[in-house]
């Protein structure tokens, strides 16, 4: 909470001009805050009477942060198998961890885990801490959170990572505010400062218009979760050598008052567009709905999935889980064709780390074309018939 401390305000109005979010005003001579306040702490630093503080800053300062050690990634299993996004976890992570000159460590929850500990070791893992238990086969906030919370009481690592996932964003914000620590939310990059070794942690703001950098400098750990796709996983070392250290969780720890009666797969087709090879995507240039019937042709018969753009989502052409971009999903396919995308920069951020991008647009200047490696000037209502042709006389061939 942001503390004001009326007898030393001076109503000079440099918090109100200094606030990013617009969050302070100066009413008759006296700073007050609204609801937009984010405790970035950048009116606290500014105020020269110190008339505002963040409250619980006090105790962070005090902090022991020497004895604070380590990166850990949460290893994120389901469904029987490691979802990709800890592998990619664990390719900054050992990037974050060699620049700290530390360990680089993962915590593997679930049941009948199998192998998925010496796959981590293999991509970059020192230690793995596996928590193997029937009880662990569904995911809940409540068991995965106390498990998490306990083994980071215990080891102290000074920076955990986590998938910004469904799983990933359900339990570790809690996880955070059971530990008093700061997380920032699907980042795209993170970094070590040189001077003091905190972590840097960028994500888009304000609708994507922006990308900010937030460091949680007088707090531990450093929580971050990472969009799947931004980050590259190391490749695989079948020699690696790494300690598995499995960790017995208590009977409270598994106490929850949720009751998985089931769990069902999506039926909706090709809603999984993170970790499809090949993408169709469609934009505005779709004109309406029915615009889709043609990329699900096209993706079916590459054996790919339908993404889309914010505009084509908002226009209620085709559900979220489809977007792609700075406000939907972030994807590195190795084939990627946008059908009447014109490529506004937030889309472009979501893909632009395709293997291959090919741009099928009516207009040549559209900034689609600047980061394809094929673009096809054109009525795509024209071209992806044609295409779907060429595909189907390839096949026969």
């Amino acid at each position: 909470m942001l503390i004001i401390d009326k007898e030393l305000c001076v109503g000079c109005g440099i918090c109100e001009s200094s606030c990013p979010f617009g969050a302070i005003s100066v009413v008759e001579g006296c700073a007050v805050v609204g609801d937009g306040c984010t405790l970035c702490g950048t009116c606290v630093e500014v105020c020269e009477p110190g008339a505002l503080k963040i409250e619980g800053l006090e105790e962070n300062a005090s902090m022991d942060l020497a004895s604070w050690s380590g990166v850990w990634v949460y290893g994120e299993f389901r469904g029987g198998t490691l979802a990709p996004v800890a592998l990619e976890l664990l390719g900054i992570g050992r990037r974050l961890a060699d620049t700290r000159k530390v360990p680089l460590s993962v915590v593997l929850i679930g049941s009948e885990t199998r192998d998925a500990a010496e796959q981590l070791i293999g991509h970059g893992a020192d230690t793995v801490y596996r928590i193997d238990d029937p009880a662990l086969a569904h995911f809940t906030d409540e068991a995965y959170g106390a498990i998490m919370t306990a083994l980071i009481r215990q080891h102290k690592p000074e920076i955990v990572l986590a998938g910004a996932t469904a799983i990933g964003r359900s339990f570790i914000p809690g996880v955070a505010t059971t530990l008093g620590a700061g997380l920032t939310a699907d980042c795209t990059q993170l970094a070590i400062r040189e001077e003091d070794g905190t972590l840097l942690q960028t994500r888009p703001a304000f609708g994507g218009n922006i990308m900010a950098t937030i460091a949680c400098p007088n707090s531990r750990p450093q929580m971050s979760t990472v969009r799947p796709k931004v980050m590259a996983a190391l490749v695989f070392d079948g020699e690696r050598q790494g300690d598995i250290v499995d960790v017995k969780p208590r009977p409270e720890q598994l106490a929850t008052r949720v009751r998985v009666i089931e769990s069902v797969v999506s039926k909706e087709d090709n809603v999984n567009i993170q970790e499809a090879d090949i993408l169709v995507a469609g934009g505005r240039g779709l004109d309406n709905a029915k615009g889709f019937t043609l990329m699900r042709e096209l993706a079916d018969s590459l054996g790919g999935a339908v993404a889309a753009t914010r505009g084509a989502v908002d226009a209620g052409w085709i559900g979220y889980p489809h977007q792609v971009g700075q406000t939907g999903k972030t994807v590195a396919p190795k084939l990627y064709i946008a059908c009447g995308i014109s490529g506004a920069v937030q889309h472009v951020a979501g893909m632009q780390s395709a293997e291959t991008i090919v741009a099928i647009n009516r207009d040549k200047d559209a900034p689609i074309f600047d980061v394809a490696d094929f673009g096809l000037v054109g009525d795509l209502f024209e071209i992806v018939p044609k295409l779907l042709k060429a595909i189907e006389e390839r096949r026969k061939s």
